[in-house]
């Protein structure tokens, strides 16, 4: 890699779509859009929520839903907030697994949980 490369999607395979729309839209304030790519590719076809951020770096996120029952673990995803401790509320309101509860880092602030596959959804305020 170049210093040019930059990332620009992340894509999680997941067990449940539906539930796991409702947990990232609820708990973590992404606005997913749900939709189908028919097809075959195993890539780019298939039922799938997404978001895309176009401040800055452009970056695409998505779920999409398993097509042989293999779904993403073990995997883990960050989100920047405004304020964490409004959205460590939200994210238990909405029942979010909870990891560790906000804390002092040394980039600033963060607080993990886990979705219902076994990822970690990390949400962190700069300090």
């Amino acid at each position: 890699m170049t210093n040019d490369s930059r990332l620009v999607t992340v894509v999680l395979v997941v067990s449940d779509l539906d539930r796991s729309v409702d947990l990232y839209s609820k708990a973590f304030g992404l606005d997913l859009h749900v939709d189908d790519h028919k097809g075959d590719d195993p890539w780019t076809s298939g039922r799938h929520a997404a978001t895309s951020w176009t401040t800055g770096e452009f970056i695409h996120f998505a779920l999409y839903e398993t097509k042989d029952g293999n779904h993403t673990t073990g995997s883990q995803v960050a989100f920047r907030v405004p304020d964490l401790d409004r959205s460590h509320q939200l994210a238990q309101d909405a029942g979010a697994e909870v990891i560790h509860a906000p804390k002092d880092q040394p980039w600033g602030r963060s607080a993990r949980y886990r979705d219902p596959d076994g990822n970690i959804i990390e949400l962190t305020q700069p300090g």
